[in-house]
């Protein structure tokens, strides 16, 4: 049998348990089904939602309706490097089979996100597993697949972030493997993979400053047993070799990913910091911005098998927006002290200083930390704080009386199922809201007859006016629709701006599109837009307004003609 916990005595190198090698089969299958109960988990919610402005604006960059930050031309090829000053193309090029081979549906976009949430979970159990054991492995992959913030955000992967984890999760496990075997390849694939996910996004950079000092701090010996003149070059020329595209960009750019002002968000207050971090923690983050909660009167029934079990469960139990996560991670971080002084020291100071170190950087810098897209980045680590709290809490007792034993062991058992249970409570409220009352109007699924209608017409242009659906338009047209994206422009419109504009106005073969006006996210640019048409003397008419599921508008389509 499977040893389920850790030994009593100190761990190797203070990191890592070393299983027996005829057990290296076996743990592989426990990872691999806990995976699989991840992608099964996120099925039903791949076609629930339309697709986010950002996940949107990453696919489409071989698209002429694309607008990539930088484009490296080779040979007449348009090889796309950035989509935005931090935001590289790997997925764009992941994509690449994909969106020249199967058709661009919501379940074909989603469904390798799933899939990478899936290896994200067999990576962080095969850390516990070789960390604590069976038992603290099974814990923690139960709490983090069960988590819906972890498990909604990875299936949609707006942000983005469902690379970041993997990328960051398999470099940590080649990590351990090198410190078990010495072989200089896990090193070297590890940082590459690191590279990787800073061009992929280059905020990837907190997680690897807080991996670093959380190793100087936890485990110096370990650390400077491998920081040798060899490795030390290994891993930064394999970083630098994984990262080589967003290092080119900025050599050729003047270090351009260091002034993103233009395109991150506004500064954000520490109240308003702190309640994005509490309301991430405990699922709360989705409801009302995922989902509708505005017009509660245009909810309709739930469509399918899966809808009416889910509605059903959801009256039978309950509305439950929020789970009991962040009192788990506080009842972790309250037995610091407690598992300081037990076998899990150096792992404990490990995960606080990394946490710590990851969202200092998020609250030093003041257009960051106030997003669920940020602070889940500090995922997975408290869950692998909560499973080891569960762990020694059930070992203690373990090796005290009987009686002890079977209250500490009812205790854990009961703690670790109510917790589990109320996770998946909260998953199927939010399944029951969306199928229900449908999306919100950053996410809506009217954006997929919308770009239905537009593509049976014959236009000269599409001007989208709002943001959050000209890159959608542009990739579920497969590059084919003529996007003119002038949300931006329409903020504070310059002379120049205008004057596109009414030269767009002029062409009868021109479709203005645009939110509705309880959906405008630029709060201004339907009415910029309309003082334009009025100087310049042109009346607008609505062509067609496209509905959501639920029958809301959503989008106007509209033409100007030039008052007589």
């Amino acid at each position: 049998m499977m040893p389920e916990t850790a030994p009593s005595g100190p761990l190797p190198s203070g990191t890592v348990i070393r299983p027996p090698l005829h057990h290296e089969r076996n743990w592989i299958w426990h990872a691999s089904f806990y995976a699989l109960l991840f992608v099964l988990l996120g099925l039903p919610f791949l076609r629930k939602t339309g697709l986010h402005y950002d996940a949107s604006s990453e696919l489409a960059c071989f698209y002429s309706c694309s607008s990539p930050v930088y484009t490296l031309t080779i040979h007449g090829h348009q090889l796309p490097l950035m989509v935005l000053q931090y935001l590289g193309t790997l997925k764009t090029w992941l994509y690449l089979p994909i969106l020249r081979f199967l058709e661009d549906t919501p379940l074909v976009l989603r469904l390798p996100f799933a899939i990478w949430g899936g290896l994200s979970v067999w990576f962080f159990f095969a850390i516990l597993y070789r960390i604590a054991g069976l038992r603290a492995a099974a814990i923690g992959a139960l709490l983090l697949l069960t988590d819906v913030t972890f498990l909604v955000s990875t299936c949609y992967d707006f942000g983005p972030i469902a690379l970041l984890h993997l990328l960051f999760l398999a470099g940590l496990f080649l990590l351990m493997r090198f410190d078990e075997t010495h072989r200089a390849r896990y090193l070297s694939l590890a940082f590459f993979l690191f590279g990787l996910a800073l061009w992929h996004k280059a905020l990837f950079i907190w997680m690897l400053t807080a991996l670093v000092i959380a190793s100087l701090v936890a485990i110096p010996r370990c650390v400077l047993k491998h920081a040798t003149f060899g490795h030390l070059g290994l891993a930064f020329g394999s970083l630098c070799l994984g990262a080589a595209p967003l290092l080119y960009y900025n050599v050729v750019t003047g270090g351009a990913t260091l002034h993103t002002s233009r395109v991150m968000s506004g500064a954000a207050p520490m109240t308003q910091k702190l309640l994005v971090l509490k309301k991430t923690f405990d699922g709360s983050v989705l409801f009302g911005w995922l989902t509708e909660d505005a017009a509660l009167e245009t909810a309709i029934s739930p469509p399918g098998i899966s809808g009416k079990v889910s509605s059903k469960l959801t009256n039978l139990i309950g509305e439950h927006r929020s789970n009991w996560m962040l009192y788990a991670f506080i009842l972790a971080c309250g037995l610091g002290p407690w598992l300081y002084f037990s076998r899990w020291r150096k792992l404990v100071l490990f995960l606080l200083v990394y946490l710590m170190v990851a969202w200092a950087q998020m609250i030093a810098l003041p257009n960051t930390g106030a997003s669920l897209h940020h602070i889940i980045l500090l995922w997975p680590m408290p869950h692998f704080l909560i499973a080891i709290a569960f762990t020694e809490i059930w070992d203690r007792t373990r090796r005290g009386s009987l009686r002890l034993h079977q209250v500490g062991a009812y205790v854990v058992g009961i703690a670790l199922v109510t917790t589990v249970a109320v996770n998946l409570v909260v998953v199927n409220s939010l399944y029951t809201d969306l199928v229900t009352r449908g999306t919100s109007t950053l996410w809506t699924d009217a954006v997929y007859p919308l770009s239905a209608y537009l593509g049976s017409l014959r236009t000269s242009a599409v001007v989208t006016v709002d943001w959050g659906y000209s890159s959608t338009l542009c990739l579920l047209s497969d590059g084919r629709m003529p996007i003119q994206d002038m949300s931006f422009s329409l903020i504070d419109p310059s002379p120049d701006d205008k004057a596109a504009i009414r030269t767009l106005m002029s062409d009868q073969g021109v479709l203005f599109v645009d939110h509705t006006d309880d959906g405008e996210q630029f709060p201004g640019v339907r009415q910029h837009l309309a003082a334009i048409a009025f100087e310049a003397g042109y009346t607008k008419r609505v062509i067609n307004t496209i509905y959501d599921r639920n029958s809301r508008p959503r989008f106007e389509i509209s033409r100007y003609f030039a008052q007589p």
